[in-house]
């Protein structure tokens, strides 16, 4: 990986020195910190390299890179280091409003159209939604909602991620809708020099009951059961059918009687079952060509845990002429 740097007004200054150490992780909203670190010894640092400057790989189909937004100095080591945000970050600084007049904004048409209008004239022009057509059609109404977590909702409506290219030319991150890719043909697993990570604990909650508005019996009430595939469903029957009764059934109280309407009250739901719920985890190393969101098979042979997650982060770490690329899986 060779990683470019420019200065606060984004004119490129040349590579990041192999000295030079990095720990970058992109991923999906609340899965992934999307913020990157640079360790610089004092005795390379060009002073052009500072808050407002970006970096970004060179191979122009990786989204690793970010705009740097604060710096500390260490005598004791004669070090400086950067802090900034990914492109996922700087996206996630920023909430999607309704549109004037309106209860919430309407997300419709093509998939790339509604990236565009809310992507390409909130960052200054250094992240934009591509100009190509999807194909796809969105739907969903969005009300107040970070725009990371909208955009990354509105797309998996439909089967699709987000992808980001760095245009290197026009010195911009563009952002397209791409259908998730299910990797039925591959099984990872640590027969092939594949490093993995497994945990599989079952000490969460399966089951959630979402107490919505109103009072006694008037009071909106649904229940939402995760099946060990990761599923959630409401379907009783279908929870019965995976083993959620008895000692199995764990369930938890999910109370907001603030919620707009019922699918507020679902998606609130469904985010308190998620945080609360078993902990299975992947960590995938020395995998490449899947990309942030795309769903994989892998197998920890010792332990046998088998899993079929979504690729959620990746972490990028080492210095910049030995890098390590983790992939998280997880829901």
């Amino acid at each position: 990986m060779a990683m470019i740097y420019t200065d606060k007004f984004i004119n490129d200054k040349g590579y990041l020195s192999n000295k030079i150490s990095i720990d970058l992780e992109v991923g999906l909203k609340d899965k992934s910190r999307n913020d990157f670190e640079l360790t610089v010894p004092l005795s390379l640092w060009d002073k052009s390299l500072n808050d407002g400057s970006i970096i970004y790989d060179d191979d122009k189909t990786s989204e690793f890179g970010g705009m740097i937004l604060g710096k500390t100095s260490n005598t004791s080591t004669n070090d400086i280091v950067f802090y900034g945000k990914t492109w996922r970050g700087i996206i996630d600084t920023q909430v999607i409003e309704p549109t004037q007049g309106q209860t919430h904004y309407k997300a419709r048409g093509d998939a790339n159209a509604f990236l565009r209008d809310v992507l390409d004239n909130y960052f200054n022009g250094l992240i934009v939604g591509s100009s190509e057509v999807c194909g796809v059609n969105v739907n969903r109404d969005i009300r107040f909602i970070n725009k990371l977590e909208a955009i990354e909702k509105t797309l998996s409506d439909v089967r699709l991620r987000i992808d980001i290219d760095f245009d290197i030319r026009n010195k911009r991150a563009v952002v397209k809708a791409v259908p998730i890719e299910t990797h039925h043909e591959k099984e990872f697993s640590n027969d092939y020099g594949i490093s993995l990570i497994a945990k599989d604990i079952q000490n969460g909650f399966n089951h959630c009951i979402c107490l919505g508005k109103g009072e006694l019996l008037e009071r909106e009430v649904i229940h939402l059961y995760k099946l060990s595939d990761g599923k959630i469903t409401q379907d009783k029957t279908q929870a019965l059918n995976d083993g959620i009764s008895g000692i199995n059934d764990r369930c938890m109280i999910y109370d907001n009687n603030n919620a707009e309407d019922t699918q507020a009250l679902i998606d609130g739901g469904i985010k308190a079952l998620n945080e609360k719920s078993d902990t299975k985890s992947l960590e995938i190393q020395n995998v490449d060509n899947i990309a942030i969101g795309d769903v994989v098979g892998a197998r920890d042979r010792f332990t046998n845990i088998y899993m079929q997650k979504s690729i959620i982060a990746k972490i990028v770490k080492g210095y910049m002429n030995n890098i390590t690329i983790e992939n998280k899986v997880g829901e």
